[in-house]
């Protein structure tokens, strides 16, 4: 479970081939395909959206894990389940940053098409 890789190990050094580090690799990489070419500023924000969406993913799957989601007398919520709405909102607020919608490439100049052409031909 990825709690538990969480609870021992920092999230800048979690090995790229755990399940953790799987998760985050496929979270970068669908928001970079998206965006197409990030700046380095997209850059910064997908890793942060990465990196909360690991820690929303990971928190859900404990409060799902318990048997209740109500302290004891049943009138407050557990600590987690509100803090774990922080850190979507956090993601929500981070991804409207990086937009929703795929970015269209460039069109090319008709120069880049020439050259395309020039080199594509057959003598």
């Amino acid at each position: 479970m990825l709690a538990r890789v969480l609870k021992t190990v920092p999230l800048d050094t979690i090995d790229r081939r755990s399940q953790a580090g799987v998760f985050l690799r496929r979270v970068r990489d669908d928001l970079t395909d998206q965006l197409g070419s990030p700046t380095p500023a997209e850059r910064l924000l997908i890793h942060e959206a990465a990196t909360s969406a690991l820690i929303a993913r990971v928190t859900g799957e404990y409060i799902l894990s318990r048997n209740t989601l109500v302290r004891d007398g049943g009138a407050e919520l557990l600590p987690v389940v509100l803090q774990r709405e922080v850190v979507v909102g956090n993601l929500g607020r981070t991804l409207r940053l990086l937009g929703f919608h795929r970015r269209k490439e460039p069109a090319m100049t008709l120069d880049q098409y020439l050259a395309g052409k020039q080199g594509n031909s057959n003598p």
